[in-house]
């Protein structure tokens, strides 16, 4: 839904200048009537003007379900608990957006209807707050998908925290590289230049590669931006996202990785709206979607059409030929004890931190390789700038 900034006037006169998700203006001038305000102007805003800042993110999603879910437990109804909310959040679009969901409620839409209609709120959201309003249970509800998005936030940071330092480690040991070819090389190679000795041929190989790089920085920066411009905008088409899902499924360590954490979001999702009550079938279509693998969740197609002509759901999650042996096991047993939220939860817990473990051990590999790989260039640099100062210490006097 596109956001608006809009300028009104109340009855005494005072100004008034926010922001508002709305179809379209008559929508927000619908909205400013009903409000009793008088508006000025009404403005399109471009999403991508919107500051870094001010972008709602999942942060603040987990931030409102939980606050969502307090409000309801001290016994305030969904409109006010929503009202108090569209006043309370720090960031202007987010309560823009909290707003829009509280007049809908107050025109008489549920409140999985109103939420349906921004982007913020993904289908297991939307989906999750559905069955606890048709099963009365939304408080509860409210309080389990906070956890969901804790525990997924929690994954996530876990995940960034263990490839922070390599990222680190790999920057500033370019930069050092990048340092030395540039200012330190191009300093000797004139004082080689004025000494008029022929240099050895590893430190000639230093000096053509420091003076090909003071030459031509601008051309490799050039081609190196225009390169992850053209790779960036080839992977957001559906053939460049396709290629991209192939290539994870292929590369050994990574396709590993990969399908722990497709099963592991799989199972985190489908077990919490199992729980949550959504039928099996629309929870299998939305757990699919978010698997983050377009070839993936084509296969796990398989199970919600397994499910339908009356196969379960073990059996089909077998023929998918995603999961290992033990989890369909797993979920025999789960399905026979009519246990299956239970299980798949079970099932996310030990594959994410599979998962945890794998990224730790290629982490603590790719470390001492990277730094023999940086020893192997920096000592390449000192062995060319040492011969080159022997050979010139051997000039007869």
């Amino acid at each position: 839904m596109p956001l608006f900034s809009y300028e009104a006037v109340d009855g005494n006169g005072n100004k008034v200048k926010e922001s508002l998700d709305a179809l379209n203006e008559d929508a927000i001038k619908s909205d400013l009537r009903v409000r009793g305000l008088i508006p000025l102007s009404i403005k399109p805003v471009d999403a991508k003007n919107v500051s870094l800042f001010e972008r709602v993110t999942q942060k603040d999603l987990l931030i409102f379900t939980q606050e969502l879910g307090n409000l309801l437990e001290s016994g305030l109804p969904v409109d006010r608990a929503l009202y108090v909310l569209s006043e309370a959040s720090e960031k202007k679009p987010f309560r823009a957006i909290i707003r829009e969901v509280y007049i809908d409620i107050q025109r008489g839409q549920a409140l999985s209807q109103a939420l349906s209609k921004h982007k913020i709120f993904p289908g297991l959201y939307v989906n999750m707050v559905k069955a606890g309003e048709a099963g009365g249970i939304l408080e509860a509800v409210i309080k389990r998908l906070a956890s969901f998005l804790e525990t997924s936030a929690t994954f996530r940071e876990e995940m960034t925290s263990a490839l922070v330092y390599p990222l680190v480690l790999t920057i500033v040991g370019g930069l050092a590289v990048v340092f030395l070819m540039l200012y330190v090389i191009p300093k000797f190679a004139k004082i080689f230049a004025d000494m008029g000795q022929a240099l050895p041929l590893p430190t000639t190989i230093l000096l053509n590669i420091s003076t090909f790089f003071i030459s031509y920085w601008w051309a490799v920066a050039g081609l190196i931006t225009i390169a992850v411009i053209a790779t960036r905008r080839y992977i957001m088409t559906s053939e460049g996202k396709a290629f991209v899902d192939s290539l994870k499924l292929k590369t050994p360590v990574i396709k590993r990785l990969n399908l722990k954490l497709i099963i592991a979001r799989f199972s985190r999702t489908l077990g919490t709206l199992l729980q949550s009550g959504v039928p099996i079938l629309e929870a299998i279509g939305i757990s699919r979607t978010v698997v983050g693998n377009e070839i993936m969740s084509n296969r796990l197609k398989a199970i919600e059409e397994g499910i339908s002509k009356g196969k379960g759901i073990a059996k089909p999650l077998k023929e998918s030929n995603i999961f290992p042996p033990v989890v369909v096991q797993m979920v025999i047993v789960g399905e026979e004890a009519g246990k299956l939220d239970e299980t798949f939860l079970l099932i996310a817990e030990r594959f994410e931190t599979e998962s945890r473990s794998l990224i730790k051990r290629v982490v603590r590999l790719y470390e001492p390789v990277l730094i023999l790989l940086m020893g192997i260039v920096v000592g390449f640099i000192v062995i060319s700038m040492l011969l080159a100062i022997f050979s010139i210490n051997e000039i007869p006097i």
